[in-house]
């Protein structure tokens, strides 16, 4: 069974809201971190994920650590955080998350990594769990 995650999108002009959009589906994969180490990048998507990338609107969300170091970590996003996070609307349209945490449950045998988020955005929140199916990409070389 896949949990959902929400967004709630939220105008700050006169704080009217405008949401939930569901974002139930996930993938994970590495990447490379901004030391250019190996680091795990999860995406959120409201439609499936297909291998070209996901569809607007999503949540992308990178861990500077390598998926054998995930299993049962929380990793803080903001100031210091070795996690980032960014809302992608539409095309150049995004979002940078100023605080949250992304909770890393278990990685299973096959790499899916299950999870929860709280993030906060500019204009909205991101709360809820994940089941994210790794996808394995080649040609991505880091360091």
């Amino acid at each position: 069974m896949v949990k959902q995650l929400s967004v709630l999108a939220l105008s700050l002009g006169c704080g009217v809201f405008t949401g939930p959009a569901d974002f139930s589906h996930a993938a994970a994969t590495f990447g490379c971190g901004p030391a250019d180490g190996l680091a795990t990048w999860i995406t959120l998507a409201s439609q499936p994920i297909p291998p070209a990338g996901p569809r607007f609107p999503y949540v992308a969300i990178m861990i500077d650590q390598p998926l054998s170091a995930l299993a049962g970590q929380t990793f803080l996003v903001g100031n210091g955080g070795t996690a980032g996070a960014t809302y992608v609307g539409v095309l150049n349209s995004f979002e940078y998350a100023s605080t949250g945490r992304v909770i890393i449950g278990s990685v299973d045998a096959d790499s899916t990594i299950h999870g929860q988020v709280s993030l906060t955005f500019p204009s909205r929140q991101a709360v809820g769990a994940f089941t994210a199916p790794w996808i394995q990409r080649t040609g991505i070389l880091c360091g």
